[in-house]
């Protein structure tokens, strides 16, 4: 069984607050054009689904998936990761990101880390020119059957939250697949699902604390690890670390570890020096 704790709390809001959420217009509607573009998704069994997403991504096994099944997970895995990256249980507009959800540096690289992934699978200069509609393992559309159940929506207002729609709608679709196989892709999405996992936890914690709380080893650890993995496709793809959202930062790493033994070293060679000489 998959070790995470489902966001119920978002749901929960999700789905009282999305029954009045107005549907895409088709193109050629007469509707006004909204303030940014969105990508709606349906989805019947979401728990489900995102638990087994996270499963195959730990086992780095989606190449083994059929199609149809790949395409569902990865957009449960996509449509996850966007409900954990801010980091709260105070539900809000889903890729709505930016620095003024994050309290502190750490916490801001922690969601930045999370939204980073899919930026990095996604090829430079998307830009939306309409909403996209998603649905289960259907493939994407852009019109919309009315009487159906609601719709989970993000708004398409940062650079991750556009990464994460193009990769669930077209980078889902078998001419534009991710390349499953290579080896730095899948230690990424396995790097990612496990930070998944236990941000979940953290943020769960958080809840029925009443207040944050720092990150402790392991989180840190699975944080920086995936960081680091998405540092070296960065390097391989001869780019800078990319920003997910305005204002997204990445953790400070000290050099405590390195600088010890040079700090030993000198002290040692201090007390030699001053030492009194001995007269031979």
């Amino acid at each position: 069984m998959p070790m995470y704790f489902f966001p119920s709390w978002w749901w929960k809001w999700w789905q009282q607050g999305q029954q009045s959420e107005p549907a895409p217009s088709p193109p050629g509607g007469t509707a006004p054009a909204p303030a940014f573009f969105r990508w709606f998704h349906r989805e019947g069994d979401f728990a489900t689904v995102a638990a087994a997403a996270l499963e195959t991504a730990k086992r780095e096994a989606w190449s083994v998936l059929d199609e149809k099944t790949r395409r569902r997970q990865l957009r449960a895995f996509v449509m996850l990761s966007l409900q954990i990256a801010p980091l709260s249980a105070n539900p809000g507009p889903l890729g709505a990101l930016g620095a003024h959800l994050y309290s502190t540096q750490d916490r801001n690289a922690a969601g930045s880390a999370i939204a980073r992934t899919f930026v990095l699978l996604a090829p430079a200069g998307l830009r939306p020119t309409r909403d996209v509609i998603t649905e289960e393992d259907q493939q994407s559309t852009y019109a919309m059957e009315t009487g159906l159940p609601a719709f989970i929506v993000v708004v398409l207002a940062t650079l991750g939250a556009l990464a994460a729609a193009y990769i669930a709608s077209v980078g889902a679709e078998a001419a534009h697949a991710i390349n499953f196989d290579e080896e730095i892709t899948k230690r990424m999405l396995s790097a990612h699902a496990r930070a998944l996992e236990v941000m979940s936890m953290h943020v769960e914690r958080e809840r029925i604390a009443g207040r944050e709380l720092p990150f402790d080893e392991v989180e840190r650890s699975l944080l920086l690890g995936l960081e680091d993995v998405q540092r070296q496709l960065a390097t391989m793809q001869r780019k800078p670390l990319p920003s997910p959202f305005q204002g997204a930062t990445e953790f400070v790493r000290t050099a405590t570890g390195s600088f010890l033994p040079i700090a030993a070293l000198a002290l040692l060679v201090l007390f030699i020096l001053n030492q009194p000489q001995r007269r031979t």
